[in-house]
């Protein structure tokens, strides 16, 4: 996997789940102040390792560490979408 493809996938996870939490924000209270959020795709094995490698590289000492997983992604969350070009 690519850099370009690590970060575009990150990304799309990330933004995800932010959305996630505007619809659960039962969940953001459970979440640590500082803690390091490391998104785990079940359905994306590859950018799961590397997420966690990223993860032990870049934990500060003392540090929290959330981990999330990740079941499936939806293709899209618009079901409906017009268009005007004036």
């Amino acid at each position: 996997m690519t850099n370009e493809e690590l970060f575009r996938k990150n990304q799309q996870l990330s933004t995800e789940f932010e959305l996630y939490l505007l619809e659960h924000p039962e969940i953001e209270e459970k979440i640590p102040d500082n803690a390091m959020m490391v998104l785990l795709p079940d359905y994306d094995k590859e950018l799961a390792e590397m997420n966690m490698k990223l993860a032990e590289a870049n934990r500060e000492p003392g540090q929290s560490i959330v981990y999330v997983r990740v079941e499936k992604l939806r293709v899209s969350r618009i079901e409906g979408l017009t268009l005007q070009v004036a």
